[in-house]
């Protein structure tokens, strides 16, 4: 079996390369995210946009369903827990409906009422940035306690939680709305991640582990070069 560590070096090698190109992968996706939320360029309306990418400027024009809002429960900012407000949006012509959070705001201490979120239905022009749902990694097996009324609080639940809730189609692509806005609440949506130099520096660490076993590798050959001409 002379032959296994060789191989077992090769495929460490292989794996560290693909771990540090991953990461490279990363630390452009998170510049290239940092660019465009920081690009001054008009928003573009969401219709025509096939695939949106995340915090794209957009508008669009619709109605608010005030009836059937949700409140995304356990959204903790500066030390306060609070929920995210997320009001669907029938958009003029369209027949899915856009989700659009609205804000955050605070839980009262010691009141077990829920937060008046009320809001006009009249049509309106929004403007916003394209986001996504609070995802964590772990959460109730149900996202919606059944039964509620409405407004219905949900934790970190999926857009098809949502969906089935409302009972109608919904857009793959949230809004986060416009800190300019009305109708909203406290709104920062600045990229919250860690920068790309993070990703830079594990990018160089997998790199350095793989040139480690490249370094080993060579010379456990040499040394078995060396070993077979004296013999």
């Amino acid at each position: 079996m002379k032959w296994l560590p060789p191989v077992a070096g090769v495929l460490l090698i292989v794996m560290f390369i693909s771990l540090a190109n991953w990461q490279l992968e990363r630390a452009e996706e998170k510049e290239a995210t940092a660019a465009l939320f920081d690009a001054s360029a008009a928003p573009v309306e969401l219709a025509s946009v096939a695939e949106p990418v995340r915090f794209q400027k957009v508008a669009t024009r619709g109605r608010y369903l005030p009836e059937r809002q949700f409140l995304i429960d356990n959204i903790v900012i500066n030390g306060r827990v609070g929920y995210y407000v997320i009001t669907p949006f029938a958009m003029a012509g369209e027949a899915e409906l856009v989700l659009v959070n609205r804000g955050w705001i605070a839980k009262s201490r010691g009141d077990s009422a829920l937060p008046e979120i009320a809001v006009s239905d009249e049509v309106r022009s929004l403007t916003a940035r394209v986001g996504r749902l609070p995802r964590v990694a772990l959460r109730p097996d149900r996202a919606v306690r059944p039964g509620q009324a409405w407004p219905k609080v949900a934790v970190y639940p999926e857009l098809s939680d949502l969906a089935a809730e409302l009972g109608q189609p919904v857009s793959k692509t949230v809004l986060l709305l416009s800190p300019d806005a009305s109708d909203g609440y406290a709104r920062s949506w600045r990229p919250a991640e860690k920068g790309s130099m993070i990703h830079y520096g594990y990018a160089f660490q997998w790199s350095a582990l793989a040139l480690t076993v490249l370094v080993i590798l060579v010379y456990q050959l040499r040394k078995k070069l060396r070993h077979e001409r004296r013999t």
